[in-house]
């Protein structure tokens, strides 16, 4: 009990980088005050144990250098676990948390796209993943059944399913009241709806992971088996993997390929989880069509004002705004897929104004940028104020590092340099 009511009070988060830069990273939150530590269950997973102030409104988690997540949560992206290289549907993936996760493990190499059909939350999850510089996803807007391509496949597929929360009834109380069963209905067709369109776009070998923040059976342990009935589809061993993997409590094999989490046993929503194989063998020499429609325009990197160029991956203009787009996003797009590639700049006159949140392919000389050695002088600037820098180079646009470590982008005019989010 008391490790329950300890687990409650703390805030967890995963890291978005690893090596050199994530220990640079938590070198950062320590100055501002935090005491955090990995957690031994769940590897990748770190908490807050002591704080000056929220989690949330830490420099680490403004520049995107964390992401704060519920442990639960970060389960089915483990749980699915695409291989590097692999070709990743995230079904409904706002806000962003496990398409993060599913980015870093699949790689730069691998592709993520992420859908999400309603706008409002469309924007979030594109927001999150800037501030994440997270450059090997693309974004789509398609309502998870209708998603389109006849000839579309992917080796993993994770569906985050809409549900009645009843798993997290004990935050939101309320939940069972408004989920009663007679609204459940619509709620399972669609569920059921998203599971038969994935199953049609899950690639030969591929996984596909269903997970529900809910404890209601019609929503779980029933859809699997209706799919399992209907399809080619098996249990993975993944879920046996996965849980004798990880020590928490309240984590349980239910049936083959099917976990459950009770979340009161470790201070966490409830949570479903089931993967799923497609029988068959992965194609491991998958003919990659790069050619970008022909009405795109390619810009190159050294134009767009970049120090270092992208690998698999080409600038195009829009408009006025410049995309990063993933070479194996591109087969997609000549099946009709309509995507929004990773937001870099805009382009102004015959300038590029690149996005203050984009800490990737900066020169990586500090000493040409502006670099801070306190994190009061990196908050005062993000507050709005000003910083003395001179340049002989004439970019709109200099690295801002706190100790060598990249967070973002300064805007200059005349001898200042400033945080400046307008217009992007």
């Amino acid at each position: 009990m008391q490790a329950t009511e300890k687990r409650n009070n703390r805030r967890f988060f995963r890291w978005i980088s690893s090596g050199f830069v994530q220990e640079r990273s938590r070198a950062f939150l320590i100055e501002e005050g935090f005491e955090v530590v990995p957690v031994p269950e769940v590897p990748g997973a770190w908490a807050e144990v002591d704080s000056p102030f929220p989690l949330g409104s830490s420099l680490a988690n403004f520049f995107g250098l964390m992401y704060i997540q519920d442990l639960s949560s970060m389960l089915p992206a483990m749980l699915l676990e695409p291989f590097p290289g692999a070709r990743v549907l995230d079904m409904c993936a706002a806000p962003g948390g496990k398409t993060a996760q599913l980015a870093q493990t699949a790689g730069p190499e691998g592709l993520v796209v992420a859908n999400e059909p309603l706008a409002r939350r469309l924007n979030t999850l594109r927001a999150n993943l800037a501030r994440l510089n997270l450059v090997n996803v693309v974004t789509t807007g398609y309502s998870g059944q209708d998603f389109p391509g006849e000839n579309i496949r992917f080796d993993c597929i994770l569906v985050d399913a809409p549900c009645s929360g009843w798993g997290t009834a004990d935050k939101n109380p309320s939940v069972s009241r408004i989920w009663t069963q007679d609204k459940l209905r619509p709620l399972v067709k669609l569920q059921r709806e998203l599971l038969a369109k994935a199953c049609s776009l899950l690639a030969p070998g591929g996984t596909l992971v269903y997970s529900t923040c809910t404890t209601n059976e019609q929503e779980n342990q029933d859809q699997i088996n209706w799919l399992l009935e209907r399809t080619r589809l098996s249990p993975s061993g993944k879920a046996e993997h996965l849980c004798a993997r990880l020590s928490l409590p309240g984590l349980s094999l239910e049936k083959e390929g099917m976990l459950g989490l009770d979340g009161r046993e470790m201070g966490a929503q409830s949570f479903f989880m089931a993967a799923l194989e497609n029988p068959g063998m992965r194609d491991k020499k998958e003919q990659v069509d790069t050619l970008p429609p022909s009405a795109w325009e390619r810009v190159e990197p050294a134009r767009a004002g970049l120090h270092t160029s992208p690998e698999n991956a080409c600038l195009y203009l829009f408009g006025d705004r410049i995309f990063l787009v993933p070479d194996r996003a591109l087969p997609y797009v000549r099946q009709g897929l309509n995507i929004r590639g990773f937001f870099l700049g805009r382009k102004k006159k015959n300038r590029c104004l690149l996005s203050p949140r984009l800490r990737l392919f900066l020169d990586p000389d500090p000493s040409r940028g502006y670099n801070a050695g306190h994190v009061q002088e990196v908050r005062s600037i993000v507050s709005g104020r000003s910083m003395p820098f001179s340049s002989l180079d004439k970019t709109q646009t200099v690295g801002l590092f706190w100790k060598g470590l990249p967070l973002g982008r300064l805007k200059t005019a005349g001898s200042r340099a400033f945080w400046s989010e307008q217009k992007f």
